[in-house]
């Protein structure tokens, strides 16, 4: 099966001029790298995560990106994919990789948008939401894993359970 790009005008609406306004409207810090990439800095209950968008014209897709900057040990690569597929059944969108280069987890998801390249508010905050939300819930998860040497499911199961307030 081949894939074929077509060659598209510009869009009439960038949609990381939609998400950085959005990220304003959160206080989110952010930075324009380029025309197709943009860095949202999203604070968290165990740590601030950097989210990179990037707009793909040609595929009228927006890709992000969220690294964990937490890496899996080479000698536990199995494991740590057994990991990533237990916590991705319980993601309703966007889903978490082992970075094959380096062993690194990284929450991912897409939006495939109109030729145009629309992106509407509530598109914009759910995508920002969902990785913020995504790495909140799993990070204790990957950081059992990584260093308290726990299995895949104990190591998910210590990011299960659901507290209620803030001391």
């Amino acid at each position: 099966m081949t894939i074929q790009l077509v060659e598209r005008s510009p869009t009439t609406s960038d949609p990381l001029d939609s998400l950085e306004a959005i990220a304003g409207l959160l206080e989110l810090e952010s930075e324009r790298v380029d025309d197709v990439e943009l860095h949202v800095a999203v604070p968290g209950s165990w740590r601030d995560t950097g989210v990179w968008f990037t707009w793909r014209c040609e595929l009228s897709t927006l890709q992000l990106g969220a690294p964990l900057e937490i890496k899996a040990p080479v000698t536990r690569r199995d494991e740590a994919a057994r990991l990533v597929a237990l916590i991705n059944e319980r993601l309703w969108i966007g889903h978490f990789d082992l970075w094959s280069e380096d062993n690194s987890f990284v929450y991912r998801n897409a939006a495939v948008l109109p030729d145009d390249g629309a992106l509407d508010a509530g598109q914009a905050r759910a995508l920002i939401q969902g990785a913020a939300e995504a790495v909140d819930r799993f990070f204790p998860a990957f950081n059992y894993f990584v260093w308290g040497g726990k299995s895949a499911e104990e190591s998910l199961e210590s990011s299960l359970f659901d507290t209620v307030g803030n001391a």
